[in-house]
């Protein structure tokens, strides 16, 4: 039942209020009642009042200790002496030390366009609002307001579902872990940051996965590169923590020595450079790139092109309000020309899947969709591994490539994807239904669902 639930400054302490009409939702007449607002919950003395517009409660303002309660719609749910308002859902999506501003906070109003059927509380915050000790967030409410949609500061308990899109400190993430358990979701496998190491480990056990997955081993020294090359003509050394291509290196044996090429990102220069060493200078080479950060040396995969672009995919995974994986969307991703990498805002460009998958590997419709559906059951395979590792995703984006062979390779997993790839695509359908999905996900998860 969608109701205003109202402050009242002047009503007795640790108190709600309610009219006759709700009152018969208890079986018999409790006293007391335990109400639930998020992560806010106290047990207040029931007491009737004519004086309150139907389809509305009341909450004496002390019970609420300081936090905002807005003006809006809620669902109220009764079971048994449990009073449950909401939904109230929040979204972190600033990281420590962000400069947030009304405008940047206006981006998630696309997030919010299914938002008449959730109703309730939803907030946009930064990592650096949230008080742990005082169990409240900082944050911008959305407010509805006919045709105009408005966003207003206030001070909130923790939600009952929380969607990160942005990067949280150790001690604070812990902390709402352990009070959200997995309506936390986007968060940390085992509470530890996702690597590419740890793709390879978690899904390379699965036989079904495996031999979708390039081979791939940690770089340590010219051991594991020498290694890799005797299987492979080429190799790719990855950062294990980057994203968008960055740091990514192409090594092929060349005479005695060795050609390390590297992805050139302006989009007015060549679209590599190289540079050779030899033998006896590798061991160094090596040694100052694993200073800076930890590697991995994988299987390089013989792309498919058009017009000299590398081509691979995002699949877009994300869990429905059933709380089961589904794939909202595939998107083909074009590279630079003569690139090594298909990092397409480095003059490339995307397109939808389908309509790649027939343009560039002159697929029929039918080839296509049978492709691409090959692409989602890999994918789906490797979601539900990851939900064995301790965390909850609900929101993340599967690199895949195909090759001249038609064979399907996982390259890697994008924890939190950019939404705005669907637009480069020039799929706004598409982006919209992405954006809205996981607000859905965390209504489900909250206990308010659609239906409620």
């Amino acid at each position: 039942m969608a109701m205003y639930v109202k402050r009242l400054n002047h009503a007795e302490k640790d108190s709600l209020h309610v009219n006759q009409a709700f009152l018969r939702k208890f079986a018999g007449r409790p006293s007391t009642v335990q109400v639930h607002f998020g992560g806010w919950s106290r047990q207040l003395k029931l007491r009737v009042s004519q004086s309150l517009p139907s389809h509305t409660i009341g909450i004496s303002s002390p019970s609420l200790e300081g936090y905002s309660l807005p003006p809006l719609q809620y669902k109220v749910l009764v079971k048994g002496k449990n009073v449950h308002i909401g939904p109230v859902l929040a979204i972190v999506a600033f990281k420590p030390g962000a400069d947030i501003t009304i405008e940047k906070v206006k981006n998630y109003n696309d997030y919010l366009r299914s938002y008449s059927s959730i109703q309730g509380l939803i907030y946009v915050c930064g990592a650096d609002d949230i008080s742990l000790q005082a169990r409240r967030i900082r944050g911008y409410y959305y407010s509805p307001n006919g045709t105009k949609s408005n966003w207003v500061h206030g001070t909130f308990p923790y939600p009952s579902a929380l969607y990160r899109r942005a990067a949280l400190n150790p001690p604070t993430y812990k902390a709402l872990k352990r009070v959200l358990g997995k309506r936390l979701f986007n968060g940390y496998f085992l509470g530890d940051h996702f690597n590419k190491w740890k793709l390879w480990k978690w899904l390379s056990p699965n036989p079904a996965i495996r031999k979708h997955l390039p081979h791939t081993r940690k770089l340590q020294s010219r051991k594991e590169l020498d290694d890799m090359l005797s299987r492979y003509n080429a190799v790719y050394l990855k950062p294990t923590m980057e994203s968008m291509a960055r740091g990514i290196i192409k090594a092929v044996r060349s005479g005695d020595g060795y050609q390390f090429i590297y992805p050139e990102n302006n989009k007015k220069a060549s679209a590599y450079r190289m540079v050779s060493v030899g033998t006896k200078e590798v061991a160094g080479f090596l040694a100052n790139l694993l200073r800076e950060q930890q590697y991995i040396v994988q299987q390089g995969i013989e792309m498919k092109r058009k017009d000299s672009r590398g081509i691979d995919f995002r699949v877009i995974m994300q869990k429905n309000e059933q709380l089961q994986w589904s794939c909202t969307g595939v998107i083909a991703r074009f590279g630079k020309k003569n690139g090594i990498v298909t990092n397409f805002t480095s003059a490339g460009f995307a397109s939808k899947g389908l309509n790649a998958l027939q343009g560039t590997y002159g697929y029929s419709r039918s080839q296509a969709l049978q492709t691409q559906q090959r692409m989602i059951g890999i994918c789906t395979k490797a979601c539900k591994v990851f939900d064995a590792k301790g965390g909850n995703y609900a929101d993340i984006g599967v690199d895949v490539m195909v090759d001249k062979n038609g064979h399907i390779y996982v390259l890697e997993v994008n924890i939190l994807p950019d939404h705005h790839l669907a637009l480069y695509a020039k799929q706004r359908d598409l982006y919209l239904k992405q954006v809205a999905k996981p607000l859905l996900y965390a209504n489900a998860l909250s206990g308010f669902k659609a239906s409620n």
